[in-house]
């Protein structure tokens, strides 16, 4: 096998993890897709009840606290995937932050 044989595929996603205080208006956090994915993007939430990402990879959250993690995979094989920990805290908890 070549140099030419080898192909490096990166692709990532951003932000890693998200924290927000819990809100009746629905917050949106905008997914940054990174490289060079294979295919067309997919999404899929562990927990939709605290937070969806639309077709627009758009993640929607705040009305419900807890925890979830967010599955972005790069193709329908879905052999390649990044996460997204996402985290909606009550209101005394204060604050935003993404990383």
């Amino acid at each position: 096998m070549g140099c030419d044989d080898i192909q490096v595929r990166y692709w990532d996603v951003f932000p890693k993890s998200i924290r927000v205080t819990r809100s009746w208006w629905s917050m949106t956090v905008p997914l940054s897709i990174r490289g060079n994915p294979r295919g067309d993007i997919q999404y899929e939430t562990a927990d939709s009840s605290i937070a969806w990402v639309d077709g627009e990879g758009r993640i929607r959250l705040g009305w419900r606290t807890g925890a979830t993690i967010i599955m972005i995979y790069d193709s329908e094989s879905r052999d390649s995937v990044r996460y997204v920990q996402v985290e909606v805290i009550e209101e005394s908890g204060g604050g935003y932050g993404y990383e």
